[in-house]
């Protein structure tokens, strides 16, 4: 790899240098200069703008941007996890990098960015957060009833944006959920769940047109769906519920469209759902029943969206064995189940031809493979501890969990 140091050899901006005839070579031909800056990972790529107002304006472009963004995207590489989840009405933001070369001051960076990203406030507290494929919407209460800001943020760039919100008055903002797809398009939309009376309502906006729409859709209030967990996929946002069925919403139509629903057992009040999400074009779903059950099915979701089929069957009943502690006597008097064991990303390798589940213990997030069957160590969650009354757990569920995606997208 090209070091800044370098490259620069000491200068910076366009004041010249003495480059070997190599580098000079390489540096002066745009094409193949931007062959390679397009392998380089968002960070450095970041840092290697300062090299020469040349060098800014290649990276700058939309489209090396585009390029970048749509080439790391289709790598299908997760860089970490960022966990956020609430206690007693405190927010609480960790997160692990899946490069183990990060300092724990380089790990301690991106929650203490999340959190300052509101300036010149000490009472303002994260109330919601949504990401997708790199973006963060996060939403903060500013520590007055019902006075809300939202902002996008883009951890790799340290880039912010405000967003606007819509004419809700008298009605309340729940909830926005993030859809960007940089396959499609280098914009985002947002799609912004209001409380009215006994009814939820909907708005999207679209970072390319500044403009909130609002759909004519509407939602009982009583209905209860993961609604502040929404997953994009394919051009619709989509909603589980652990009672009713699912539901899929149309960014373009504003409408709802035909989702298939799984079957909730017979003598089951509800699903018992462990993890939603997506991975490279694929919707999974899990679902577990009987206590203390360590085997359960992967489902997936056909593309035409006509059934949900079981993709892989697991069983991670070893790692009791390799992790005793998710056997303690206090977390007995608990639903071990839910607390020892819970799956927060599901990864397809489609060049391994595997998928693998990171799962959260409270010892260490391990990696299953679905393909090979075999658990190994990811990294520890010592930083990661939940303060709860009982005991200092650190066990996430799927919903504290969002994928860190390094990309040099624009807010």
């Amino acid at each position: 790899m090209l070091e800044t140091s370098s490259l620069k050899n000491g200068n910076s901006g366009d004041h010249p240098a003495d480059f070997p005839a190599s580098i000079t070579k390489v540096t002066g031909n745009i094409d193949l200069l931007t062959e390679i800056l397009l392998f380089l990972p968002p960070k450095p790529l970041i840092r290697f703008q300062t090299v020469s107002k040349h060098w800014f304006s290649i990276i700058s472009a939309q489209r090396f941007r585009q390029l970048h963004c749509r080439k790391k995207h289709s790598s299908g590489k997760v860089d970490g996890i960022l966990f956020c989840w609430w206690v007693y009405g405190n927010n609480y933001v960790d997160f692990i990098p899946f490069n183990n070369c990060m300092s724990k001051k380089q790990k301690g960076i991106i929650p203490l960015a999340f959190k300052n990203i509101v300036v010149n406030s000490t009472s303002s507290k994260i109330e919601h957060l949504h990401s997708c494929n790199g973006l963060f919407c996060i939403g903060f209460n500013m520590g007055v009833e019902n006075d809300q800001v939202y902002y996008v943020y883009n951890p790799s760039t340290n880039k912010r944006r405000l967003v606007p919100l819509p004419c809700t008055k008298p009605r309340e903002v729940m909830v926005m959920n993030l859809a960007f797809d940089p396959k499609v398009s280098d914009y985002y939309k947002l799609v912004c769940v209001i409380k009215s009376d006994e009814i939820y309502e909907f708005s999207v906006y679209s970072s390319e047109t500044g403009v909130w729409r609002e759909s004519m859709e509407i939602l009982d209030i009583k209905q209860q769906y993961f609604i502040a967990q929404g997953v994009f996929l394919n051009g619709c946002m989509h909603w589980v519920s652990e009672m009713l069925s699912f539901l899929r919403f149309d960014l373009d139509s504003l409408s709802f469209r035909a989702m298939p629903s799984t079957v909730i057992p017979s003598g089951v009040l509800k699903r018992n759902i462990r993890y939603f999400g997506q991975f490279s074009g694929h919707l999974h779903l899990i679902e577990v029943y009987g206590f203390m059950s360590m085997s359960f099915d992967v489902l997936e979701l056909e593309t035409d969206y006509s059934k949900w089929f079981v993709k892989y069957r697991v069983d991670l009943s070893s790692l009791h064995i390799a992790y005793p502690l998710m056997l303690s006597e206090e977390l007995d008097l608990l639903d071990v189940n839910r607390r020892t064991c819970n799956v927060v990303c599901v990864v397809v390798d489609d060049k391994e031809k595997t998928t693998r589940l990171l799962v959260s213990t409270p010892d260490v997030i391990v990696e299953y493979d679905t393909r090979r069957m075999t658990i190994k160590e990811v990294t520890s969650v010592e930083n990661g501890k939940i303060p709860v009354m009982w005991e200092d757990v650190s066990v996430f569920e799927w919903y504290d969990t969002h994928q860190y995606v390094e990309t040099i997208a624009c807010v």
